[in-house]
């Protein structure tokens, strides 16, 4: 048995002394599967002692919601939809957060566009989505190339039928996310521009506030394994197969398009960070400027007393 085993092993015995002999339970949301193919994959979902119910949504802001009325116990979503709910004071709270490689964040192009910089961008319309990864992206990187806001129009799509419309050439330009980047970039699609050194890009573990206390051991096992099928994941080009396998599955997409989207995300689980903390608040920041929530310290929305989960 390796040495990450051993340790994962010797974690789930020590959580499981903590659970109490009635029967318990983890609600948990889900993105179209990702974390559900993840774990099945790496084979962390045996010999659960609690019971495991997944709920599946499409987008981050319902599993937010569902979050906030108390419908989940946890939540597995982008930054955005928590950090505005966290504006308003939701029962929630930021448990674990999850990095991937922001080369999957991008601005895109058609292969034929004449658009070849940013500064090309004055007079062209661009998808995007308010409240999401991809108007941060989009304005952050005008801002950043001293291209004014209001030269580029904007039209307010969904992932994917921004997607669409950059292949109908209905709009010039999206700004986006995976495994739609992975997709245009196999037809042919040109990068702009990606979120590296534009944004933070992160996803958060959200635990609604209320079962923090009564579900502890729950969430630690949850964490655990959550991390050690991470880990897993990255380890191998097989590994990687094998979850997208696993996901293509369950979403019924291209599984070659999941295996380079997984290769670049090299997604990890890690623990709340001050880093983490600092890369929440210029979020906050940025919508507050751009007025669509208000401003108020990102700390309040992180719990870290789960970060022993994280010691090796």
């Amino acid at each position: 048995m390796g040495l990450l085993a051993k340790s994962f092993t010797g974690a789930l015995l020590g959580l499981t002394l903590a659970f109490s002999v009635e029967a318990s339970s983890l609600i948990v949301g889900d993105q179209s599967y990702n974390t559900r193919a993840v774990m099945e994959a790496a084979g962390v979902l045996k010999d659960l002692p609690y019971e495991l119910e997944w709920r599946q949504f499409t987008a981050g802001s319902p599993v937010a919601e569902a979050l906030n009325v108390g419908s989940l116990d946890l939540g597995l979503l982008g930054d955005a939809p928590p950090l505005f709910l966290g504006a308003l004071g939701a029962p929630i709270k930021v448990v674990a957060i999850s990095q991937q490689s922001l080369a999957g964040v991008a601005i895109l192009v058609r292969q034929d566009s004449p658009i070849k910089t940013l500064q090309d961008l004055p007079g062209k319309r661009a998808a995007i989505w308010k409240g999401s990864w991809s108007q941060q992206l989009l304005l952050s990187a005008l801002d950043k190339a001293a291209v004014p806001r209001d030269s580029v129009e904007i039209r307010y799509l969904s992932a994917l039928d921004a997607s669409h419309a950059l292949d109908s050439g209905a709009v010039d330009v999206i700004a986006t996310w995976e495994p739609y980047v992975t997709q245009q970039e196999r037809q042919g699609a040109r990068v702009l521009a990606t979120a590296e050194g534009l944004m933070a890009g992160q996803s958060f573990v959200v635990a609604n506030s209320a079962v923090i206390e009564p579900k502890r051991a729950e969430i630690s096992d949850f964490l655990t394994r959550l991390k050690q099928a991470r880990a897993w994941a990255t380890q191998s080009s097989e590994h990687n197969a094998r979850y997208a396998q696993v996901w293509s599955g369950y979403s019924r997409a291209d599984q070659a398009i999941a295996q380079a989207w997984f290769a670049r995300a090299q997604t990890v689980l890690q623990p709340v960070s001050e880093q983490g903390i600092q890369a929440a608040q210029q979020t906050i920041d940025f919508f507050s400027g751009l007025g669509l929530i208000k401003a108020y310290p990102a700390a309040s929305l992180f719990d870290n007393s789960f970060n022993p989960v994280f010691v090796p």
